[in-house]
Parts: C-alpha cells; structure tokens; sequence
C-alpha cells in the first residue's frame, strides 16, 4: 500500500495544491486523488511531481505492506 505524503510536502514549502495542479497541469480535482491516496499518479508523473516540489520520489509516498 502507498500512502501519500505530498500533502506535508506541500505544507512545507507553502504552496497551494492549485499552485501544483497548474504546473503539472492537472485538474485539482486530479491532483487532489494523488494527494489524499485515492488514486496513483503514473510512475513518470510522480517523479514530475517530485521535481516540482524539489524532492525524491521516496519523499512523497510511503510503502507499507498490508
């Protein structure tokens, strides 16, 4: 299971998840999905998204076995 952390990420460099939504352009509501961990964005979407957010991958999501 992945549990997203991008939120928190978010909140650390004090931007607005439509901030993001715009430069990845995506919806919010798209993005929204990625942040709550109802959806996972493609593999090469995510390290677009860590780039953005100038971090790595790992940063933003966390694996843990059910």
């Amino acid at each position: 299971m992945l549990i997203s952390k991008i939120k928190i990420r978010l909140a650390e460099l004090d931007m607005q998840q439509k901030e993001l939504s715009e430069k990845l352009g995506v919806t919010r509501q798209t993005l929204n999905g990625w942040v709550k961990g109802r959806v996972k964005p493609p593999l090469e979407t995510a390290f677009i998204i860590a780039n953005h957010l100038n971090c790595k991958v790992d940063d933003l999501w966390e694996f843990k076995e059910d």
